[in-house]
């Protein structure tokens, strides 16, 4: 098409007004054109005369434009011609109904005809430029297909003279003769090379195409010339191929004399001896820079936002699609998709006009692209709609991470044609889930999020996925609930009997904290302890259960003279241990609760003591001048080692309840058991055991000599009131 108005255009609209508005604005403009009135007569007129473009409307009287789209796609005779809808309907999902069906553009009534007039052109051109590809191809496959007949009847001539000697350097060395005489009547570059690649004839023509003269290039490697990108690719898919005999046509990069690249399409071919190995390689190359380029140019063109240079719809709904198959094949692999709409972009290009507003959406991409990683990719669907596409997003705080410094540099002012232009999104989040099956559901449902984001006030966002979205909020509901519950002092504790084996006599407590819900009663620690750790309130939890088991013992030491002896044991965190005012934290709880020390046993994991083994040591010497005795809680389930052990203050091991339940059924815990008993009393230690439920198990561990024991065999943790009894009972 010369004038870029010409082609047939088929419309399709069952309203007479519309119909003649498009066809003598159309006509006016050069195109030839034809409207139909329903579906029906759209699929005959389409298959009888084929259109270059159909304006297609979606409410026809007998079937939906979506209807005869498909089945205009369904037919090869109309598969390749572009549908742009026209329709009054302007929910999103209809949009993306007619791109999911095979429409190319989506315009809304009323509409503009300019608008109409420059989309038509715009998919004529499109249109056109595919054609022109295939033209060319086609033109290359016949222009490389006599270009290897022509090396047929070279390589055959060659063959022939080769196999005609007995000798075959002398044979290569006439075979090169005759081969230069034909090499030096070729525009194209024709050299010979040895099997690893060197040059071993270079044709005349190489001073033109590449600036060397055939002197400077014979006995070099080309893989000097190859671009770095390029090297692997011949190596593997050109190069070794050929020393197996076989004949390859590939296009890659080569840097002339003066540095520049260009792109050089290559015929090479190996020749054979007598014995079939390969002594040398022969190619013909020309160059086809233009080529490549017009074509890169042409893809770029057709995947990439004309106003913005992101990537259009096309190229990003590929992306997702991609995405989809990896979170299909690899089960860990997590992603996201983004959709950002502008809040008030309308008032801008009302107020300021649309140069000022394609100015906007312009600095709107730069911003975009700068709060991204290099994997993520960022497209621009049409008007001041933007879509974002996370990759690799294990989890949701990395998510909000992106998406709040997106907001935050979109808040910024921009200062375009001396106005000053405030700007925000609502941006809607679904995460790439397994369930999902296309991308444009994926779009869907980001549009859904994103405008419940615009309900919810603008410039936020929104979760599509409840499921984390209610894990997130449930979390920071937790957190600010134990907030509250630290400050109205919910937390309560139990206390479970520790027994010396032997004489199955008390000689102790653990203190366990529950936290007593006003609503949901008594929560135990598994439910808000690792939340406690992630906030940093395990510290100032853990200050509220040390001074409340202390100040418990001394009072009960006080009202039962039996509980004198009595130990208060209690668990301390790795943040609490490692406050800088730990030690006078604990001579302030002793002096506010006239405990004495040695009634007092912190119980501390093995994890804590590792690192910066001598800053523990000298905490560890600092409690035990308090005559406080020290405990490893847990021990054998994490970093056991005799490195540490002999030279810290520790009083007592604690062997952890995994170990104790399995002792009657597995011989391997019967000896960790044993193992951790004789290693303590070697190093001067005492043993208690935790999770004792049988009698067997009570035997066990006193025929091994462990000293100490707690239990359901013998108490469940009880709050303070039932001690009192117990202790009573006891007097």
């Amino acid at each position: 098409m010369t004038n870029p108005n010409s082609g047939r255009i088929l419309i399709v609209d069952d309203v007479p007004e519309n119909l003649r508005l498009l066809s003598s604005t159309l006509t006016d403009a050069g195109y030839e054109v034809r409207g139909v009135v329903t579906g029906t007569m759209a699929k005959l007129a389409a298959r009888s005369a084929t259109p270059d473009l159909i304006l297609l409307d979606i409410r026809l009287p007998d079937l939906t434009g979506y209807e005869v789209c498909q089945q205009l796609k369904a037919d090869p005779r109309t598969c390749d011609i572009p549908v742009i809808f026209l329709s009054a309907l302007d929910d999103t999902l209809d949009k993306v109904k007619a791109f999911s069906v095979g429409g190319v553009d989506y315009i809304t009534k009323p509409f503009q005809l300019e608008e109409v007039l420059a989309r038509i052109q715009t998919h004529l051109a499109l249109q056109h430029a595919k054609i022109q590809i295939r033209e060319l191809n086609t033109d290359l496959e016949q222009r490389v297909q006599q270009r290897t007949t022509q090396l047929e009847q070279i390589n055959q001539q060659l063959t022939r003279e080769i196999a005609e000697r007995e000798h075959a350097e002398r044979a290569l060395r006439e075979s090169e003769a005759r081969f230069r005489l034909l090499a030096e009547n070729m525009s194209d570059l024709v050299c010979l090379h040895e099997p690893d690649g060197r040059y071993l004839y270079v044709s005349p023509s190489c001073e033109t195409l590449l600036g060397f003269s055939a002197d400077e290039l014979i006995g070099l490697s080309p893989y000097q010339f190859f671009h770095p990108d390029d090297i692997e690719h011949i190596q593997l898919q050109t190069h070794q191929p050929i020393l197996r005999g076989e004949s390859i046509s590939t296009t890659y990069r080569f840097r002339k004399k003066s540095g520049e690249y260009i792109w050089l399409e290559t015929l090479a071919k190996p020749l054979l001896n007598e014995s079939g190995q390969v002594i040398c390689m022969q190619t013909a190359s020309r160059d086809v820079t233009e080529r490549v380029t017009v074509q890169a140019q042409l893809t770029h063109d057709a995947l990439h936002d004309t106003l913005t240079d992101l990537p259009n719809r096309v190229l990003f709904m590929k992306q997702v699609e991609l995405a989809l198959k990896q979170a299909t094949q690899r089960a860990e692999y997590l992603f996201t998709v983004l959709f950002i709409d502008l809040d008030r972009f309308k008032l801008v290009n009302d107020s300021l006009g649309h140069l000022i507003g394609d100015q906007l959406l312009v600095a709107i991409a730069r911003i975009l692209e700068s709060c991204l990683r290099p994997n993520d990719i960022v497209a621009r669907l049409g008007g001041d709609e933007f879509t974002i596409l996370l990759d690799n997003t294990p989890d949701l705080s990395t998510v909000i991470k992106i998406v709040d410094r997106i907001q935050h540099n979109l808040n910024v002012p921009l200062l375009l044609e001396g106005h000053t232009v405030f700007t925000t999104a609502s941006i809607g989040i679904v995460f790439g889930l397994q369930r999902y099956e296309q991308a444009v559901d994926l779009l869907r449902d980001a549009d859904t999020a994103m405008y419940r984001a615009k309900e919810g006030g603008r410039n936020r966002y929104e979760i599509f996925n409840h499921a984390m979205h209610v894990q997130a909020m449930e979390r920071l509901h937790l957190e600010n609930a134990l907030r509250q519950a630290l400050d109205r002092q919910e937390f309560i504790l139990h206390y479970q009997p520790i027994f010396e084996l032997k004489s199955q006599t008390l000689v102790g407590f653990e203190a366990l904290v529950r936290w007593q819900h006003p609503e949901q009663g008594l929560v135990y620690p598994n439910a808000f302890i690792p939340v406690a750790e992630d906030s940093g309130l395990i510290s100032r939890l853990g200050q509220y259960v040390l001074h409340q088991a202390c100040q418990q013992l001394s009072q009960w030491q006080a009202q039962y003279p039996n509980a004198r002896h009595l130990t208060m044991s209690v668990n301390i965190s790795s943040q609490q241990f490692r406050q800088p005012h730990f030690i006078q934290q604990l001579d302030e709880v002793l002096e506010a609760t006239h405990l004495n020390g040695a009634c007092l046993k912190l119980e501390i994991t093995e994890s804590m003591l590792i690192e910066d083994l001598d800053t523990v040591s000298q905490l560890l010497a600092c409690i035990k001048q308090r005559h406080i005795q020290l405990s490893i809680d847990d021990f054998g389930t994490g970093y056991s080692s005799l490195s540490y052990l002999h030279r810290l203050p520790i009083n007592t091991l604690k062997i952890d309840r995994s170990f104790v339940a399995q002792m009657n059924a597995d011989l391997d815990s019967q000896e960790i058991v044993r193992a951790i008993v004789s290693l303590a009393h070697t190093l001067g230690m005492d043993v208690i055991a935790e999770g004792i439920e049988t009698s067997e198990q009570l035997e066990h561990l006193h025929r091994l000599d462990c000293e100490f024991g707690q239990g359901y065999f013998f108490s469940q943790p009880i709050d303070a009131m039932q001690v009192q009894d117990f202790l009573s009972s006891l007097a």
